[in-house]
């Protein structure tokens, strides 16, 4: 299903090393990497803000994921060294599909890396669609 306008993404957000933590967090398609960051770090009950990044890669999900992020597509926080910023990137134009796959990283010093799928896209409701 591709999304539209307006589309809701369900995410999948786990820990990397312990997958048995694990967030749902809903986003519309219309915001950004850097609103799904916060909602990360809300979800996880973060206290610090810290740099992080986005890696989207090709390679198989069977790869290590070091190997996955060195040739990844990176689009990091505006505070990062990457030409991909997070604050201007929308969910809905990474052309995602279900069960995507996709790492995060926050914090650089402690390397919180975390494994994101997407789980589900949910289509609008039609009053979401209607001007008020």
């Amino acid at each position: 299903m591709l999304p539209v306008e307006n589309s809701i993404f369900v995410l999948k957000v786990a820990l990397k090393y312990n997958k048995r933590i694990w967030r749902k967090i809903a986003i519309r398609g219309d915001q950004t990497l850097t609103t799904l960051h916060h909602a990360i770090f809300r979800a996880f009950d973060r206290e610090e803000e810290h740099l992080y990044s986005f890696y989207f890669s090709s390679k198989p999900t069977s790869t290590s994921y070091y190997n996955r992020v060195a040739g990844a597509r990176r689009y990091g926080c505006q505070y990062s060294e990457t030409e991909d910023k997070t604050d201007i990137t929308r969910i809905d134009n990474l052309c995602l599909q279900l069960k995507q796959k996709f790492e995060y990283r926050f914090d650089y010093g402690d390397e919180w890396w975390h494994e994101i799928t997407l789980v589900k896209i949910n289509l609008p409701h039609p009053t979401w669609l209607t001007p008020s």
